[in-house]
């Protein structure tokens, strides 16, 4: 479960024999001002880590939740982030808008990742999220389109208020299983009693609309205890409708040295430029403990520079 949160989809994994793993920003604060943070996606150890556990898992048995930061990428933001349909990506001279670019294209990766592996993936955001406009998830959306066909990746919406939220709140989810659309519990009942309200309207001085939110909206990212089980229930089931995963070739994968100084790997321009993979490479490279086989030296950089974003293949890197 990655953006674990209070983690309560890992506690219902736990409870019911399966083994989960959590990782969220929280689960760790560095002793010393300088360290780094290797629950953090964002920082190069945090990264790493990540990549690690879902290569631990067990090959076409395995699933894997996403429930991003989604602050930034809010309609409510818009005012902030600048995020629209049409410019996704934001004003990138708030540090915040910078920090969800990355996080997204790390999140992306993982993506890719985890249906490579055969693995379920999930991912939830509140309804309204801009994720689904943003360039670097079309991409990964289309990838595993075309080698999982036109039923790869299902949508659904929700009301969390159906799982026992204090508020409606409306919900969205993509996942690479058919699966997912259980959670989808149909049209909601006006109910009884006045619902907390986790933001307010005001105009400023200009006359312009604003909104501020409350103290109650903190308490909306706490996935409710029966949602967690609803999940827990949809495991098996998303892991059987798992599609996406790219088909090896009749003779098997190739060698693996092969496949990186034989094959080319043209990276899309304006894509991935966020991610910056090379922070992490020269994070594991420049590692004293790291032992690179004879046969690997002359392929493996030791250093590597951040020039995804113009359209370099991973071999000019």
């Amino acid at each position: 479960e990655y953006f674990a949160g209070h983690g309560n989809i890992t506690r219902q994994m736990q409870s019911a024999r399966y083994c989960a793993v959590r990782m969220d920003i929280i689960d760790h604060t560095p002793r010393k001002p300088k360290k780094q943070n290797y629950m953090d996606l964002c920082s190069p150890c945090g990264f790493a880590l990540g990549v690690l556990v879902m290569l631990k898992t067990v090959i076409n048995n395995f699933a894997a939740h996403f429930g991003i930061k989604c602050s930034s990428l809010c309609r409510v933001n818009k005012g902030t982030s600048m995020r629209s349909a049409c410019s996704s990506e934001g004003y990138v001279g708030h540090v915040s808008v910078l920090i969800s670019n990355k996080l997204l294209d790390r999140t992306c990766a993982l993506v890719l990742l985890c249906t490579a592996l055969g693995g379920a993936w999930s991912l939830e955001q509140p309804s309204g999220s801009l994720l689904e406009y943003f360039p670097t998830w079309t991409y990964v959306m289309r990838k595993i389109f075309d080698n999982g066909g036109p039923q790869a990746v299902h949508i659904v919406r929700w009301w969390m208020k159906h799982y026992g939220s204090r508020t409606s709140k409306r919900h969205m989810g993509f996942a690479n299983s058919p699966a997912i659309r259980r959670l989808d519990l149909g049209r909601l009942q006006v109910s009884k009693g006045p619902a907390p309200k986790t933001c307010v309207k005001y105009h400023d001085r200009q006359g312009r609309l604003k909104y501020k939110g409350t103290k109650h909206l903190k308490a909306t990212e706490i996935y409710p205890m029966k949602f967690a089980r609803a999940v827990l229930d949809l495991v098996e089931p998303l892991k059987q409708g798992a599609r996406g995963q790219p088909s090896l070739p009749d003779g098997g994968a190739p060698p693996a040295l092969y496949t990186m100084t034989q094959f080319e790997w043209p990276v899309p321009a304006g894509l991935w430029k966020y991610a910056d993979f090379a922070e992490t490479f020269n994070y594991l490279r420049g590692s004293k403990r790291l032992v690179i086989p004879e046969e690997w030296r002359d392929v493996v950089p030791r250093k590597m520079k951040n020039s995804f974003s113009d359209g370099d293949s991973i071999g000019d890197v």
